[in-house]
């Protein structure tokens, strides 16, 4: 999940009840079909109509709305983009709670100077809607970023091997001092229309729609031209490679690693009325030269390629450049 609006969705819960007390198991079906009819990057390639008539048949003799679910995530199955997902109620209630309230480890950047010269951070993946939590996020790694820019390094080293995805806004804001440009990442739609994730003024917007805001106060760095090596692994997927993306074509920037998990899909959330989610996939990746990432499981290339899993064999590749 990765765009999202939360005070439309706030004011959204409020009418739920009233709404989804005249939903019927087949009426349910149909608005989830119509949401993915409409919104799918692959909706062109779907004979929406036997789609239709399977689901509705699959349908028949469901007494409750949740007996919909397999239905539902059987024609998410046919969208062919192997991101989208249904989220259940009590699962998108959890993603508006902050990570102490969930019990879950709170996801820290990591930073170090290794070899008294390389600057290294990670971009970890968040995977919540809670927008203390996103502050947090943004505080904790430009407070660690400025640190390290006071120690002059020789090269910076953004690691997002282990970011499989979550919320674009939050990891975009963090990486945005190291971008030399706007527009370094966007999708392209059903209708094969251009938009671009861009940050200004605290506000993530996506083409000229603000998706978020972040009111972290923007920094800027002394050693922002020196080298940048973005590190990358398999497990590095959907909002983790539109960060690394974002480097793609940058004149100091370098991606060292492996081609990622190849989820290079932009996600969109949907409310049902029961208060789950429809994460459809409404985009594919596009880079600054607006080169599509579309083929599902290609990911993104690296340009110095590192198959260990060693963070050491990574470090040693760089110092050989």
């Amino acid at each position: 999940m990765k765009k999202f609006l939360l005070l439309s969705v706030f004011f959204l819960l409020l009418f739920t009840n009233s709404l989804f007390s005249q939903e019927t198991p087949a009426s349910y079906v149909e608005k989830a079909i119509a949401i993915m009819e409409q919104n799918s990057v692959n909706k062109k390639t779907i004979d929406w109509a036997a789609v239709r008539k399977e689901a509705l048949k699959q349908t028949e003799g469901k007494k409750t709305i949740r007996e919909t679910y397999p239905v539902i995530r059987n024609v998410l199955g046919k969208l062919g983009d192997q991101h989208s997902k249904l989220y259940e109620p009590e699962v998108v209630e959890a993603y508006f709670k902050r990570y102490k309230e969930t019990g879950k480890e709170f996801p820290y950047p990591k930073d170090s100077l290794i070899d008294k010269k390389m600057a290294y951070i990670t971009v970890p993946a968040i995977a919540n809607f809670n927008q203390k939590d996103w502050d947090e996020f943004v505080t904790v790694f430009y407070k660690k970023v400025k640190d390290l820019d006071k120690k002059n390094p020789k090269c910076w080293i953004i690691d997002v091997r282990e970011n499989d995805g979550g919320m674009l806004s939050p990891m975009l804001k963090a990486v945005y001092p190291f971008l030399d440009s706007d527009n370094t990442i966007g999708s392209i739609d059903n209708a094969s229309e251009i938009n671009f994730f861009n940050y200004k003024n605290s506000n993530i917007y996506f083409g000229k729609r603000n998706i978020a805001t972040i009111s972290i106060p923007d920094i800027t760095l002394k050693n922002k031209n020196k080298p940048i090596y973005i590190l990358t692994s398999k497990m590095t997927s959907s909002s983790g490679e539109f960060i690394a993306a974002s480097f793609v074509g940058q004149k100091n920037a370098k991606i060292v690693g492996t081609n990622t998990q190849g989820l290079t899909s932009d996600n969109s959330e949907f409310k049902l009325p029961d208060n789950a989610f429809l994460v459809i996939t409404t985009g594919i990746l596009v880079d600054r030269k607006k080169n599509q990432y579309k083929e599902v499981g290609k990911g993104i290339p690296a340009d110095i390629e590192v198959s260990s899993k060693e963070l050491s064999d990574y470090i040693n590749k760089i110092n050989k450049l």
